[in-house]
Protein backbone atom coordinates (compact mmCIF):
# COMPACT_ATOMS: atom_id res chain seq x y z
CA UNK A 1 0.00 0.00 0.00
CA UNK A 2 1.07 3.50 -0.07
CA UNK A 3 3.30 5.01 2.47
CA UNK A 4 5.25 7.23 1.19
CA UNK A 5 4.94 9.27 -2.35
CA UNK A 6 7.92 7.53 -3.84
CA UNK A 7 5.50 4.26 -3.35
CA UNK A 8 3.10 6.63 -5.40
CA UNK A 9 5.97 6.84 -8.57
CA UNK A 10 7.85 9.55 -7.25
CA UNK A 11 11.60 9.77 -8.48
CA UNK A 12 14.03 12.10 -8.96
CA UNK A 13 13.13 13.30 -12.18
CA UNK A 14 9.82 14.43 -10.68
CA UNK A 15 11.19 15.89 -7.77
CA UNK A 16 13.61 18.00 -8.98
CA UNK A 17 11.08 19.70 -11.12
CA UNK A 18 8.87 20.00 -8.50
CA UNK A 19 11.61 21.91 -6.16
CA UNK A 20 12.29 23.72 -9.28
CA UNK A 21 9.03 24.86 -9.85
CA UNK A 22 8.17 25.86 -6.25
CA UNK A 23 11.61 28.09 -5.81
CA UNK A 24 10.47 30.37 -8.16
CA UNK A 25 7.82 31.50 -4.88
CA UNK A 26 8.94 33.68 -2.06
CA UNK A 27 10.09 31.40 0.71
CA UNK A 28 7.41 32.33 3.03
CA UNK A 29 4.95 31.29 0.19
CA UNK A 30 6.53 27.82 0.01
CA UNK A 31 4.97 26.45 2.85
CA UNK A 32 2.12 26.10 1.28
CA UNK A 33 3.11 23.77 -1.68
CA UNK A 34 3.38 20.73 -2.06
CA UNK A 35 3.79 17.43 -4.58
CA UNK A 36 1.14 15.27 -5.74
CA UNK A 37 0.08 12.87 -8.21
CA UNK A 38 -3.77 13.03 -10.12
CA UNK A 39 -5.32 9.67 -8.57
CA UNK A 40 -8.54 10.08 -10.08
CA UNK A 41 -10.24 12.45 -12.67
CA UNK A 42 -13.93 13.62 -12.55
CA UNK A 43 -15.58 16.80 -14.45
CA UNK A 44 -14.59 19.59 -11.80
CA UNK A 45 -12.12 17.86 -9.65
CA UNK A 46 -9.12 15.91 -9.28
CA UNK A 47 -8.64 13.25 -6.65
CA UNK A 48 -4.94 13.80 -5.77
CA UNK A 49 -2.83 12.00 -3.17
CA UNK A 50 0.19 13.91 -1.62
CA UNK A 51 2.21 12.96 1.21
CA UNK A 52 -0.93 13.21 3.32
CA UNK A 53 -3.09 11.16 1.81
CA UNK A 54 -5.72 10.99 -1.20
CA UNK A 55 -7.79 14.17 -1.35
CA UNK A 56 -9.26 16.75 -3.89
CA UNK A 57 -7.99 19.49 -5.23
CA UNK A 58 -9.35 22.30 -7.66
CA UNK A 59 -7.69 23.61 -10.75
CA UNK A 60 -6.03 26.87 -10.78
CA UNK A 61 -7.57 29.77 -12.87
CA UNK A 62 -4.42 30.69 -14.33
CA UNK A 63 -4.15 27.03 -15.76
CA UNK A 64 -8.25 27.18 -17.04
CA UNK A 65 -7.09 29.58 -19.15
CA UNK A 66 -3.71 29.21 -20.59
CA UNK A 67 -3.78 28.57 -24.30
CA UNK A 68 -1.59 25.35 -24.01
CA UNK A 69 -4.52 23.45 -22.68
CA UNK A 70 -2.42 20.11 -24.00
CA UNK A 71 0.39 21.77 -21.15
CA UNK A 72 -1.65 22.30 -18.04
CA UNK A 73 -4.75 20.21 -18.02
CA UNK A 74 -3.79 17.13 -15.77
CA UNK A 75 -4.56 13.56 -16.43
CA UNK A 76 -4.33 10.81 -14.32
CA UNK A 77 -1.01 9.79 -13.15
CA UNK A 78 0.07 13.33 -13.45
CA UNK A 79 2.51 14.98 -11.40
CA UNK A 80 1.73 18.60 -9.62
CA UNK A 81 2.31 21.47 -7.08
CA UNK A 82 -0.60 22.13 -5.40
CA UNK A 83 -1.37 24.80 -2.64
CA UNK A 84 -3.07 24.54 0.43
CA UNK A 85 -5.13 27.55 0.57
CA UNK A 86 -7.39 27.22 3.93
CA UNK A 87 -8.29 24.50 6.45
CA UNK A 88 -10.58 22.25 5.70
CA UNK A 89 -10.46 23.79 1.68
CA UNK A 90 -9.83 21.76 -1.29
CA UNK A 91 -6.16 22.10 -2.90
CA UNK A 92 -5.56 23.95 -5.62
CA UNK A 93 -3.36 22.42 -8.62
CA UNK A 94 -1.19 25.12 -9.65
CA UNK A 95 1.65 23.16 -12.01
CA UNK A 96 1.49 20.47 -13.72
CA UNK A 97 5.10 18.81 -13.84
CA UNK A 98 6.37 17.12 -17.22
CA UNK A 99 5.93 14.24 -17.88
CA UNK A 100 7.94 11.43 -18.36
CA UNK A 101 5.89 9.12 -20.52
CA UNK A 102 2.33 10.52 -22.09
CA UNK A 103 -0.19 7.96 -23.59
CA UNK A 104 -2.05 9.78 -26.46
CA UNK A 105 -4.21 9.01 -29.37
CA UNK A 106 -5.34 11.09 -32.60
CA UNK A 107 -8.41 12.14 -32.34
CA UNK A 108 -10.44 14.41 -34.86
CA UNK A 109 -9.10 12.79 -37.80
CA UNK A 110 -5.69 13.10 -36.41
CA UNK A 111 -5.39 16.81 -36.01
CA UNK A 112 -5.19 17.11 -32.42
CA UNK A 113 -4.22 14.59 -29.51
CA UNK A 114 -6.03 13.52 -26.67
CA UNK A 115 -3.43 12.48 -23.48
CA UNK A 116 -4.96 8.96 -21.88
CA UNK A 117 -2.27 9.00 -19.45
CA UNK A 118 0.37 9.98 -18.25
CA UNK A 119 3.93 8.92 -16.27
CA UNK A 120 2.93 4.92 -17.14
CA UNK A 121 5.77 2.36 -17.26
CA UNK A 122 3.63 -0.40 -18.98
CA UNK A 123 0.68 -0.78 -20.58
CA UNK A 124 -1.54 -3.93 -20.67
CA UNK A 125 -3.32 -4.40 -23.63
CA UNK A 126 -6.38 -6.53 -22.83
CA UNK A 127 -8.26 -8.66 -25.44
CA UNK A 128 -10.29 -11.63 -25.98
CA UNK A 129 -10.42 -14.81 -28.21
CA UNK A 130 -13.86 -13.88 -28.91
CA UNK A 131 -15.20 -10.98 -31.82
CA UNK A 132 -13.16 -8.14 -30.03
CA UNK A 133 -9.78 -9.89 -31.52
CA UNK A 134 -9.04 -7.97 -34.39
CA UNK A 135 -5.25 -8.25 -35.30
CA UNK A 136 -4.92 -4.93 -36.76
CA UNK A 137 -6.31 -2.91 -33.70
CA UNK A 138 -4.36 -4.79 -31.60
CA UNK A 139 -1.18 -3.36 -33.95
CA UNK A 140 -2.40 0.23 -33.44
CA UNK A 141 -2.63 -0.22 -29.95
CA UNK A 142 0.86 -1.57 -29.65
CA UNK A 143 1.93 1.15 -31.68
CA UNK A 144 0.24 3.36 -29.36
CA UNK A 145 1.61 2.60 -26.29
CA UNK A 146 5.61 2.20 -28.00
CA UNK A 147 5.22 5.96 -29.24
CA UNK A 148 4.27 7.01 -25.63
CA UNK A 149 7.66 5.32 -23.98
CA UNK A 150 5.89 2.72 -22.03
CA UNK A 151 6.29 -0.97 -22.54
CA UNK A 152 3.47 -2.80 -23.95
CA UNK A 153 2.58 -5.97 -22.63
CA UNK A 154 -1.02 -8.24 -24.59
CA UNK A 155 -3.30 -10.21 -22.22
CA UNK A 156 -5.16 -12.65 -23.67
CA UNK A 157 -8.51 -12.56 -21.43
CA UNK A 158 -11.21 -15.24 -21.40
CA UNK A 159 -9.08 -18.26 -22.18
CA UNK A 160 -10.94 -20.29 -20.16
CA UNK A 161 -14.08 -20.23 -23.28
CA UNK A 162 -11.74 -21.81 -26.09
CA UNK A 163 -9.81 -25.23 -26.34
CA UNK A 164 -6.84 -23.56 -27.69
CA UNK A 165 -5.45 -20.15 -27.79
CA UNK A 166 -2.03 -20.82 -29.09
CA UNK A 167 -3.45 -19.46 -32.45
CA UNK A 168 -4.67 -16.01 -31.81
CA UNK A 169 -1.32 -15.55 -29.06
CA UNK A 170 0.74 -16.71 -32.22
CA UNK A 171 -0.74 -13.80 -34.48
CA UNK A 172 -0.31 -11.20 -31.72
CA UNK A 173 3.05 -11.77 -31.43
CA UNK A 174 3.99 -11.14 -34.56
CA UNK A 175 3.15 -7.88 -34.16
CA UNK A 176 6.45 -6.67 -32.23
CA UNK A 177 9.79 -7.99 -31.51
CA UNK A 178 9.88 -9.81 -27.85
CA UNK A 179 6.36 -8.85 -27.02
CA UNK A 180 5.47 -10.07 -23.68
CA UNK A 181 1.79 -11.84 -24.16
CA UNK A 182 0.12 -13.55 -21.62
CA UNK A 183 -3.10 -15.79 -21.45
CA UNK A 184 -5.12 -14.78 -18.68
CA UNK A 185 -8.72 -15.70 -17.43
CA UNK A 186 -9.67 -13.01 -14.82
CA UNK A 187 -12.92 -14.53 -13.22
CA UNK A 188 -10.61 -17.41 -12.23
CA UNK A 189 -7.87 -15.59 -11.60
CA UNK A 190 -5.77 -18.06 -14.30
CA UNK A 191 -2.43 -16.80 -15.23
CA UNK A 192 -1.73 -13.69 -12.79
CA UNK A 193 0.57 -14.76 -11.28
CA UNK A 194 2.57 -14.20 -14.41
CA UNK A 195 1.05 -10.93 -14.38
CA UNK A 196 1.93 -9.93 -10.97
CA UNK A 197 5.63 -9.53 -11.36
CA UNK A 198 5.37 -6.70 -13.57
CA UNK A 199 4.25 -4.60 -10.34
CA UNK A 200 6.73 -3.56 -8.31
CA UNK A 201 7.07 -0.59 -5.80
CA UNK A 202 6.82 2.93 -7.46
CA UNK A 203 5.81 1.50 -10.99
CA UNK A 204 2.67 1.94 -13.28
CA UNK A 205 0.84 -0.30 -15.06
CA UNK A 206 -2.51 1.22 -17.06
CA UNK A 207 -5.27 -1.59 -18.81
CA UNK A 208 -6.61 -0.37 -22.15
CA UNK A 209 -8.79 -2.67 -24.84
CA UNK A 210 -11.98 -2.65 -26.10
CA UNK A 211 -15.56 -2.13 -23.81
CA UNK A 212 -16.41 -5.85 -22.44
CA UNK A 213 -13.39 -7.72 -22.74
CA UNK A 214 -12.61 -7.76 -18.63
CA UNK A 215 -10.33 -5.03 -17.94
CA UNK A 216 -12.85 -3.96 -14.60
CA UNK A 217 -12.85 -8.09 -13.45
CA UNK A 218 -8.63 -8.20 -13.71
CA UNK A 219 -8.65 -5.18 -11.84
CA UNK A 220 -10.82 -6.40 -9.32
CA UNK A 221 -8.39 -9.61 -9.22
CA UNK A 222 -5.15 -8.14 -9.18
CA UNK A 223 -6.38 -5.54 -6.42
CA UNK A 224 -7.66 -8.71 -4.04
CA UNK A 225 -11.25 -6.49 -3.84
CA UNK A 226 -14.07 -5.45 -5.30
CA UNK A 227 -12.97 -1.59 -7.09
CA UNK A 228 -14.44 -1.93 -10.27
CA UNK A 229 -17.50 -2.37 -11.17
CA UNK A 230 -18.41 -4.67 -13.57
CA UNK A 231 -20.70 -5.78 -15.85
CA UNK A 232 -23.03 -9.04 -16.90
CA UNK A 233 -22.16 -11.00 -19.56
CA UNK A 234 -23.70 -11.40 -22.75
CA UNK A 235 -24.81 -14.79 -23.78
CA UNK A 236 -24.54 -14.43 -27.16
CA UNK A 237 -21.15 -13.27 -27.80
CA UNK A 238 -19.71 -14.14 -23.97
CA UNK A 239 -18.83 -10.33 -24.00
CA UNK A 240 -19.09 -8.10 -20.97
CA UNK A 241 -21.17 -4.70 -21.16
CA UNK A 242 -19.14 -1.56 -20.90
CA UNK A 243 -18.73 -0.20 -17.31
CA UNK A 244 -16.00 1.60 -16.19
CA UNK A 245 -17.04 5.18 -17.12
CA UNK A 246 -13.69 7.32 -15.44
CA UNK A 247 -10.03 6.44 -14.78
CA UNK A 248 -8.67 5.84 -11.55
CA UNK A 249 -5.11 4.45 -10.09
CA UNK A 250 -5.20 2.06 -7.75
CA UNK A 251 -2.41 1.11 -5.44
CA UNK A 252 -1.88 -2.62 -5.62
CA UNK A 253 -1.62 -4.72 -2.24
CA UNK A 254 2.07 -5.89 -2.75
CA UNK A 255 3.24 -2.84 -4.82
CA UNK A 256 2.67 -0.92 -7.84
CA UNK A 257 -0.29 1.18 -9.16
CA UNK A 258 -2.59 0.18 -11.70
CA UNK A 259 -4.79 2.39 -13.67
CA UNK A 260 -8.24 1.11 -15.03
CA UNK A 261 -9.62 2.82 -18.26
CA UNK A 262 -12.85 3.36 -20.04
CA UNK A 263 -13.11 0.81 -23.12
CA UNK A 264 -11.25 1.94 -26.47
CA UNK A 265 -13.21 0.87 -29.45
CA UNK A 266 -10.54 1.64 -31.65
CA UNK A 267 -6.86 3.94 -31.39
CA UNK A 268 -4.49 6.26 -34.39
CA UNK A 269 -1.25 6.59 -33.41
CA UNK A 270 -0.90 10.70 -32.18
CA UNK A 271 3.02 11.47 -33.39
CA UNK A 272 2.94 15.60 -32.94
CA UNK A 273 5.83 15.01 -35.46
CA UNK A 274 3.77 13.41 -37.81
CA UNK A 275 6.04 10.26 -38.40
CA UNK A 276 5.12 6.68 -38.87
CA UNK A 277 5.40 6.22 -35.03
CA UNK A 278 5.77 2.45 -33.30
CA UNK A 279 6.78 0.28 -36.39
CA UNK A 280 10.72 0.37 -35.79
CA UNK A 281 10.65 -2.87 -38.22
CA UNK A 282 9.42 -1.72 -40.91
CA UNK A 283 10.97 2.04 -40.78
CA UNK A 284 14.45 0.35 -40.45
CA UNK A 285 13.56 -1.98 -43.45
CA UNK A 286 12.07 1.25 -45.29
CA UNK A 287 16.19 2.20 -45.78
CA UNK A 288 16.84 -0.30 -48.49
CA UNK A 289 13.30 0.59 -50.04
CA UNK A 290 14.57 1.77 -54.09
CA UNK A 291 11.97 4.81 -53.20
CA UNK A 292 12.76 7.57 -50.54
CA UNK A 293 9.09 8.01 -49.59
CA UNK A 294 8.29 4.68 -50.12
CA UNK A 295 4.49 3.79 -48.64
CA UNK A 296 5.26 0.37 -48.99
CA UNK A 297 2.01 -0.19 -51.00
CA UNK A 298 2.25 -0.25 -55.10
CA UNK A 299 6.04 0.62 -55.37
CA UNK A 300 8.35 -1.72 -57.16
CA UNK A 301 11.65 -2.65 -54.96
CA UNK A 302 10.05 -2.24 -51.73
CA UNK A 303 11.90 -3.78 -49.22
CA UNK A 304 9.22 -3.78 -46.60
CA UNK A 305 6.95 -5.76 -48.94
CA UNK A 306 9.81 -8.00 -49.60
CA UNK A 307 9.93 -8.42 -45.74
CA UNK A 308 6.44 -9.50 -45.51
CA UNK A 309 6.64 -11.97 -47.70
CA UNK A 310 9.75 -13.55 -46.51
CA UNK A 311 8.04 -13.64 -43.54
CA UNK A 312 10.38 -11.25 -41.07
CA UNK A 313 7.70 -9.09 -41.02
CA UNK A 314 3.91 -9.72 -40.54
CA UNK A 315 1.16 -8.68 -42.92
CA UNK A 316 -0.89 -7.67 -39.70
CA UNK A 317 1.83 -5.50 -38.55
CA UNK A 318 2.29 -3.90 -42.05
CA UNK A 319 -1.74 -3.53 -42.23
CA UNK A 320 -1.61 -1.82 -39.07
CA UNK A 321 0.89 0.52 -40.49
CA UNK A 322 -1.17 1.45 -43.39
CA UNK A 323 -3.82 2.41 -41.23
CA UNK A 324 -1.80 4.15 -38.90
CA UNK A 325 -0.53 6.60 -41.69
CA UNK A 326 -4.11 6.58 -43.33
CA UNK A 327 -2.78 4.90 -46.74
CA UNK A 328 -4.98 1.65 -48.20
CA UNK A 329 -3.60 -1.22 -49.08
CA UNK A 330 -5.29 -1.93 -51.41
CA UNK A 331 -4.32 -2.03 -55.27
CA UNK A 332 -5.63 0.52 -58.09
CA UNK A 333 -7.85 -0.93 -60.48
CA UNK A 334 -6.59 -1.47 -64.04
CA UNK A 335 -8.48 0.45 -66.69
Amino acid sequence: MISTLEDLGLSDFFLEAGRSFMATFPPEARAELEMGRVVGVERATFQVWTANGPTEALLAGTLRQSGSELLTQPVIGDWLVVQHLAAGSALRIVHVLPRRTTFARAVNSGLSEQIIAANVDVVFIVTTPGEDFDVSRLGRYVAAVQTSGARPVVLLNKTDLIEDAALFVEQIKTLALDLPVHEVAATSEYGLDAVRPYFQKGVTVALIGSSGVGKSTLTNALLGREAAVTGLIRQSDQQGRHTTTGRTLYPLPGGGLLIDNPGLRDIAVWDAAGRPSGFEVIEETAANCRFRKCTHTTEPGCAVKRAVQQGTISAETLTAYHQAQGLSTRRPKRR
